[in-house]
């Protein structure tokens, strides 16, 4: 179903234990690297409030006791959308900030000193959902378009449809929602699409039949960088230690979401902190699961990056396109990697 979200992977098989080391061992030598934490305080920022079943491993991390091991003392600063998530990071508010690759590569373009070092999620997993009488792209226009902040992701998304569409943005009208609100606002007709991810599609489609996916996101971009984790440049500069003990507990929870032991475990964060339907949540982690949705080793392919810059700057909102070197750090996400070792398929 998603092809977009597809990987290429060796036949090779993983075990692991709450994140533990891949059945391919790491040299001896890049072990001895390995940086340690001793109660260190840290902040993660995190874009989606509540969060979806996609945007579990921070969660999962800290339940699991992953950042605990590490040495971390974690604060989860929750948002409502990756653009305040991004700039409390810029800001120096939070350490680590999730964000969607928009708010992240603009800022590079202008000059932020920013890295994108590891992600939460590599490829696009959401839809374009439409309330009842829109058929057709075509049936966008003069529609009230729903987004959560202006320049950031479902706008992005809600915006490549309409160029899809031929349809220019002035010819609708962006309405911003909270980030439930995609849902809510749309069930009650305030708004006429949302950008949804799995699970609130199929929590819409349970409570209002005749609203219904336009498009499917993977089948309108491709070689898309859905999400990003940033620092700052002076952050990997003074503090990389902590960079590392973050980006290894979530690598850590990466590999336990797709832990057959870990399920159960995984279901019942997912339902605490989505407070959504236990079926619902089950069904969206399967598929996400198969979908390969989570990231495997350093998370960041170079072609969704370019990808993105070059989606973001053919509609416009890039004056200058950053190169991969510019937006991309993945020194500490590999040197993880061949601490925990390299993992080339799941066992889904």
């Amino acid at each position: 179903m998603l092809r977009g979200l597809a990987c290429t992977c060796a036949a090779a098989l993983f075990a692991l234990a709450c994140g533990g080391s891949s059945s391919a061992p790491a040299p001896a030598t890049s072990a001895a690297a390995k940086a340690t934490c001793s109660n260190k305080s840290v902040k993660i920022a995190v874009p989606v409030t509540p969060p979806n079943v996609v945007h579990l491993p921070p969660y999962v991390a800290m339940d699991l006791g992953i950042f605990k091991d590490e040495g971390l003392n974690v604060e989860i600063v929750r948002f409502e959308g990756g653009v305040g998530a991004f700039r409390a990071m810029a800001g120096g508010s939070v350490d680590l900030a999730g964000t969607s690759s928009e708010p992240f590569i603009t800022a590079v373009s202008q000059g932020a000193d920013v890295k994108a070092v590891y992600t939460y999620a590599p490829n696009v997993d959401v839809s374009f959902v439409v309330g009842p009488g829109i058929n057709t792209l075509a049936d966008l226009k003069g529609k009230r378009i729903g987004i959560q902040e202006p320049n950031g992701f479902a706008d992005v998304m809600s915006r490549l449809v309409l160029k899809k569409a031929g349809i220019s943005p002035t010819d609708v009208k962006f309405v911003t929602t909270t980030t439930a609100g995609r849902v809510t606002e749309l069930i009650a007709g305030n708004v006429d699409t949302g950008v949804l991810h799995i699970d609130q599609t199929k929590t819409i489609q349970q409570k209002s039949p005749g609203i219904h996916v336009l498009a499917n996101m993977w089948d309108v971009v491709s070689n898309y960088q859905y999400a990003l984790y940033a620092v700052s440049g002076d952050k990997i500069k003074t503090d990389s230690a902590a960079v590392e003990c973050m980006v290894r507990s979530l690598v850590r929870a990466d590999r336990a979401m797709y832990d057959r032991t870990q399920r159960q475990k995984i279901l019942d964060i997912a339902v605490k902190y989505t407070k959504e339907d236990p079926q619902i949540v089950a069904d969206t982690y399967d598929e996400l699961l198969k979908a390969r949705a989570w990231p495997q080793n350093d998370g960041i392919p170079k072609a969704n990056i370019e990808g993105t810059v070059k989606s973001l700057k053919d509609s416009g909102q890039l004056q200058t396109s950053p190169s991969f070197a510019d937006l991309v750090d993945l020194t500490i996400a590999r040197r993880v990697v061949s601490q925990l070792g390299s993992v080339k398929d799941f066992p889904y």
